[in-house]
């Protein structure tokens, strides 16, 4: 929802929306959404004046513009969102909740800052701005953990006082909880690192570069997605493996409805691969049970097939929150690596091309690749540089890269991908050359 607040404050659509009146829409649903989740909150009016305060003060901490009030109200504020969230699930009625929950707003405060420096010691590479100490060096410079230390104590002092007021039960948990979270506090804070804090434009979207070959991305799929529907209802079969299906359905599921639903281009083209993911799905429910005849997986291939998007849909979901995944990097491309393999296996399985064409192969194979290279991209290029400045700096920076969206492990399932894609190129052109038809005339 917070998100939704900065989104609305940037001076351009962030991420590269469709259109303004989309993200404008979108945004008035959270905002709504908020109101009455605040409403049921205790304290709620209070709570949804912090959230539209924080995203105030992030969008002047990414700006690098933030005042030293503002630096002050983020330390503050920087837990709004999970306390409505909490106090949500509290049970109600005790005699000392107002209290408590003034008590926990300042412990959970100091137990941010706490982890902000935990993660700016640790942190090799880039820095997000809106960390509590890299906002604080921006504007302190060198003199940042002086200013810091006096925001904590300041806090450390309320808390104090607070805690006189809370039971002996809560008192004990929270002052054990601090003991344990708010060690950094403590500690020598970090050298100042300004050079590699984030720039404004990361966190305001992408390059247009990236932007292109996204829409690359979904063209290729697109005509690989249209092949595969005229195959399937050409040939009375389907034209996906049934795992590859049932993981891609649901990712594009999660991905499009689930996760940021009409954030930008790519949330958005991935609401209309679900719908036609749905066709294809619906010729696996009409013909998948004539692939199994008599076998107990044709028998009960549909309860089968409900038990499956199930699983596939439970376990989508949760890699990407588990793998910190918004991007869909991890699942995504190990998707598509499990689908080569797969399609290498059903040619082999069928002994013949049916269900399948030189447009599917070749549209999933360049679709693929334009997804890479929009996620080598993003970590080569930003909104005011397009386009790297050689192809040898994009090839050292992209295969190098060890961050997210593009880490080894990302590289590794592209690059087997690529290969196994073209593999089944080449012995599918061979197969459907065998069965005495034209490749590129069958469709």
């Amino acid at each position: 929802m917070k998100r939704a607040r900065l989104a609305a404050l940037a001076p351009e659509p962030v991420g590269g929306n469709l259109f303004g009146h989309i993200a404008a829409f979108r945004d008035a649903c959270f905002d709504r959404a908020l109101a009455r989740l605040c409403a049921h909150v205790p304290d709620g009016a209070r709570a949804h004046r912090d959230v539209v305060e924080l995203a105030d003060v992030e969008f002047a901490v990414r700006r690098g513009a933030a005042t030293p009030e503002q630096l002050g109200r983020l330390v503050e504020l920087a837990p709004a969102e999970l306390r409505v969230v909490r106090d949500l699930g509290r049970p109600r009625g005790h005699d000392d909740e107002e209290a408590l929950r003034e008590t926990l707003r300042t412990a959970e405060s100091l137990a941010y800052v706490a982890w902000d420096l935990k993660q700016y010691a640790r942190d090799t590479g880039t820095i997000d701005r809106t960390n509590i100490y890299a906002a604080f060096v921006d504007t302190y410079g060198d003199t940042a953990a002086k200013h810091l230390r006096q925001e904590v104590a300041t806090l450390e002092t309320r808390l104090e006082a607070r805690l006189r007021s809370v039971g002996p039960e809560h008192r004990e948990r929270l002052t054990h909880a601090l003991t344990l979270h708010c060690a950094p506090l403590r500690d020598d804070f970090p050298e100042p690192a300004a050079d590699r804090h984030q720039e404004q434009s990361a966190a305001q979207g992408v390059s247009s570069a990236v932007v292109l070959f996204g829409m690359l991305c979904v063209l290729g799929w697109l005509v690989a997605y249209a092949a595969i529907i005229y195959r399937g209802f050409a040939d009375q079969t389907y034209g996906v493996p049934l795992a590859a299906l049932f993981a891609n359905l649901t990712w594009e599921f999660a991905y499009g409805f689930l996760l940021d639903p009409l954030g930008d281009y790519f949330h958005t083209a991935s609401i209309f691969g679900f719908l036609v993911d749905a066709v294809i799905a619906w010729q696996v429910w009409k013909y998948g049970a004539a692939q199994f005849p008599d076998s107990a997986l044709g028998r009960y291939f549909r309860p089968f097939f409900g038990l499956c998007l199930a699983v596939a849909l439970s376990v989508n979901y949760h890699a990407f929150i588990d793998l910190a995944d918004p991007d869909g990097e991890y699942t995504g491309f190990g998707i598509n690596l499990m689908m080569s393999i797969l399609y290498l296996k059903m040619l082999e399985d069928r002994g013949s091309p049916a269900g399948q064409s030189m447009y599917i192969a070749v549209g999933k194979w360049l679709g693929t690749l334009c997804a890479w290279i929009a996620t080598a991209l993003t970590v080569t290029t930003s909104p005011q540089r397009t386009w790297p400045a050689s192809w040898s700096e994009f090839t050292r920076k992209s295969l190098g890269n060890r961050s997210y969206p593009l880490t080894p492990l990302i590289n590794v399932m592209y690059g087997w991908t690529f290969l196994l894609d073209a593999a089944y190129c080449v012995l599918l052109h061979r197969r459907i050359k065998a069965a005495g038809m034209s490749p590129w005339r069958r469709f």
